[in-house]
């Protein structure tokens, strides 16, 4: 039988999670940015989301099979996603999402607010989120300021390289920065590895839009 106490709680700082959690979503940005086409991201990651689906299938679904998975992917799981999917196939769904609907910058940024805001946002409510208010979600006002400030700064650093002018630079960073920080807080019932790049996707592209 697996020995529960070897996942981690949501609650619990995670570091190896966290590292991981950032560690993907910058690869894929990165690639992506580099020239890759988006038909070719998108076939990519397309096979990869669908060998993780084969292997969450199996592992659901015969508790042996399981086992062996979580002592593999055990630093990296919590221990809620035991007898569920776990937040690879939500990410990885969002990225190819992203690559397909948005235009480049919009979909790379979307990404990185993922791979880095999510993240941060969490650590710093691990570690602090007990200092200050909460919101109705449960979720904490020092973890989301730390992610929207993260999400801010991916955006001005990035934002740099796509010959915006300063005001627009300076009006995409907020608009980033929020959306990419508050997409958690909606009251939407899907994970936040799903909704962050496609929340903060849309009122990217709408800002550029209407910019």
């Amino acid at each position: 039988m697996i020995e529960m106490m070897k996942l981690h709680h949501r609650s619990d700082l995670h570091i190896a999670r966290k590292v991981w959690h950032l560690t993907m979503g910058c690869a894929i940005a990165i690639v992506y940015s580099l020239g890759m086409s988006r038909s070719g991201a998108v076939m990519l990651l397309g096979f990869v989301l669908a060998f993780d689906l084969f292997v969450e299938t199996i592992r659901l679904k015969v508790p042996q099979v399981n086992e062996k998975v979580i002592k593999f992917w055990g630093p990296l799981m919590r221990r809620c996603e035991q007898d569920r999917l776990t937040g690879a196939p939500y990410y990885l769904a969002a990225s190819i999402l992203a690559i397909g609907i948005f235009p480049r910058p919009i979909a790379v940024l979307s990404i990185l607010y993922l791979a880095c805001g999510d993240p941060i946002a969490s650590l710093f409510g691990v570690l602090y989120g007990d200092k200050g208010p909460r919101f109705t979600n449960g979720k904490s006002w020092i973890g989301t300021g730390a992610g929207m400030l993260t999400c801010m700064m991916v955006t001005w650093f990035y934002g740099q390289n796509l010959g915006w002018s300063v005001p627009t630079l300076i009006a995409m960073t907020i608009i980033g920065g929020i959306a990419g920080g508050s997409a958690e807080l909606l009251p939407l019932d899907v994970d936040d590895n799903f909704s962050i790049p496609i929340v903060s996707g849309f009122a990217l592209w709408l800002a550029v839009i209407l910019i």
